[in-house]
């Protein structure tokens, strides 16, 4: 066979295997219905899929608790309810569908206004949510050199009410709050808490600055008829020596006096509320340490708690009282409802019974003093701090914090009504008790007016004269004592430590008063050494007290 046959037979070949167009267009179409297909079936696969996935969501028991239990999870991980936490409710509406039209739809999740630095679209959408429920708004705001963008018309002398807060405003600060200046929203504020920093000063003035400062927030001004509860906090760098005055329009009060408001409390700043709440059943007055004390004269707090004969609890720090001289023609308030009392930082303590009658003692179920060191007196004795808690259902619980002597408690016992008390916890903590210089003659130990003490706690050192006869005062406490805590000093010897705790429980078992309630007997403030030696004469007579624990602390 020539090459040329040879040739032609592959070429016919060739061409007898070649398919011709109009088959192989056949054969694309048939590929493309297939794919199409293929991809119909995928599509429908995904739907099932899908479906499936739904279908075991609804049947999980995440979509199976009753909206009640959902939205209990939602506030207990919303409490306590700060700003913050508000950002986890959010993320808890992106669990399901069924948890987020639940929460959505649950107005009190969202009554909690934080204004702070969010977008004032947040603050709109809690708004918004909700919807008729009472409103606890917190403001966090600042004022002066603080603007994000210099072109903010929200500075004084280019602000006005009607002014539109958007793109030509995009001040954070002041576009958050806009959304509360609505009648819905101010109609629903019961609770506002405000927190305003002052950052720089001009030369007008601390108090002109300060009124400005509240110009500026366009809020201050408006009235808020169902106010119940207010906190007005004022934290500041200017170079004052005295607190900053609210004004006496601050929300309208001149014209609208707040009826519904029953808490008060202001913090850095006095004046206006003072003088226009009425009827208040807590009141809290705090001022700066590094300031002068606010004065509660006869002028402005005698009218405001004469307002105020419904006082249940009253709380004032870094504040002066009048001299008891010129409170000679004035007659006490009466405050028969006062249950909570607590003086810390004050100045002048003399001239609180010329102020108001405070109860009788067994009428408090919490009082507290504590004021400077040797500037507040009662009589000629220095105090330090003085408090009451109340407790649970077991009568009162005192925290005694030295720097006086057991006759300044008298002396409060006497004043008060000289009620017995019937305290059941107990802190003694001394203050420069060995203090060469001081003159502890004549003082004595408070021990025996707490026979009821379940929990006593001794915190200083056991040089302090009165407590020559500690063990002796402390047999007079009834047997229901349980827990006897002594802090000592370093110095102090554990052996003549455990001897004399031996020497007490031994009198007292003798005297008929073993301590058969007493669980625990806690040393602290000693050497590991010290404690091994204090143990090992404790262990000896451990079991007659019948004491179930023993702790030595570091």
């Amino acid at each position: 066979m020539s090459a040329a046959t040879r040739t032609r037979e592959l070429l016919l070949a060739l061409a007898r295997s070649i398919i011709d167009a109009d088959s192989s267009g056949k054969l694309m179409k048939r590929d493309n219905a297939s794919r199409l297909q293929l991809r119909s079936l995928q599509s429908s696969l995904e739907n099932a899929v899908r479906s499936v996935i739904v279908a075991q969501n609804e049947l999980g028991l995440i979509n199976k608790l009753p909206p009640e239990t959902v939205i209990t999870i939602a506030e207990s991980v919303a409490e306590p309810r700060t700003r913050e936490s508000m950002f986890e409710i959010v993320k808890m509406t992106h669990i399901c569908q069924y948890w987020r039209s639940t929460l959505i739809s649950s107005p009190r999740l969202w009554s909690s206004i934080f204004v702070k630095n969010d977008h004032k679209d947040f603050v709109a959408a809690c708004l918004e949510r909700s919807r008729g429920a009472p409103l606890t708004v917190y403001l966090d705001l600042k004022h002066g050199d603080y603007h994000d963008y210099p072109d903010c018309t929200c500075i004084r002398n280019e602000w006005s009410p009607g002014m539109q807060i958007d793109e030509d405003n995009p001040c954070r600060y002041h576009t958050t709050i806009q959304p509360l200046l609505t009648v819905d929203s101010i109609k629903r504020i019961c609770k506002l808490d405000v927190c305003l920093t002052m950052l720089d000063a001009s030369e007008e003035g601390p108090d002109q600055d300060f009124k400005n400062a509240l110009d500026d927030f366009d809020f201050f001004v408006v009235p808020l008829p169902f106010l119940e509860s207010l906190s007005f906090s004022v934290n500041h760098e200017l170079e004052i020596d005295t607190h900053l005055s609210l004004p006496r329009d601050l929300f309208g009060w001149v014209i609208l006096p707040p009826t519904r408001l029953r808490h008060l409390t202001l913090q850095g700043c006095y004046g206006g509320p003072i003088r226009a709440a009425r009827n208040l059943t807590s009141f809290e007055l705090a001022g700066e340490e590094n300031f002068d004390p606010i004065a509660l004269t006869q002028r402005t707090f005698l009218p405001f708690i004469s307002g105020s004969p419904s006082l249940v609890s009253l709380t004032l720090s870094h504040c002066e009282f009048p001299e008891r001289e010129q409170l000679s023609r004035v007659t006490p308030v009466k405050l028969p409802e006062l249950k909570t009392l607590r003086l810390m930082g004050v100045y002048g303590l003399s001239g609180l019974p010329g102020l108001m009658e405070v109860p009788a003692f067994k009428t408090l179920s919490s009082l507290g003093i504590s004021t400077r060191k040797h500037e507040a007196t009662i009589g000629h004795y220095n105090c330090s701090h003085f408090e009451v808690h109340a407790g649970n259902g077991d009568g009162f619980q005192l925290f005694y914090d030295g720097g006086s002597t057991g006759e300044l408690v008298s002396e409060w016992l006497g004043i008060m009504g000289n009620a017995d008390p019937s305290l059941t916890f107990i802190r003694l903590e001394g203050q420069d008790l060995d203090d060469p210089s001081r003159d502890f003659k004549g003082e004595v130990s408070p021990l025996p007016l707490f026979v009821n003490a379940k929990i006593l706690e001794i915190n200083s050192s056991f040089s302090h004269p009165w407590y020559r006869d500690f063990w002796n005062d402390l047999e007079k406490i009834g047997p229901q004592l349980t827990t006897l805590r002594l802090e000592v000093t370093e110095g102090m010897s554990p052996t003549k430590l455990a001897e004399s705790v031996e020497k007490f429980a031994q009198a007292r078992l003798e005297k008929g008063m073993p301590l058969r309630n007493l669980e625990k007997m806690e040393f602290e403030g000693m050497s590991e050494e010290g404690q091994e030696k204090a143990k090992k004469c404790w262990e000896e007579f451990r079991a007659s007290l019948k004491i179930d624990e023993y702790l030595a602390l570091q």
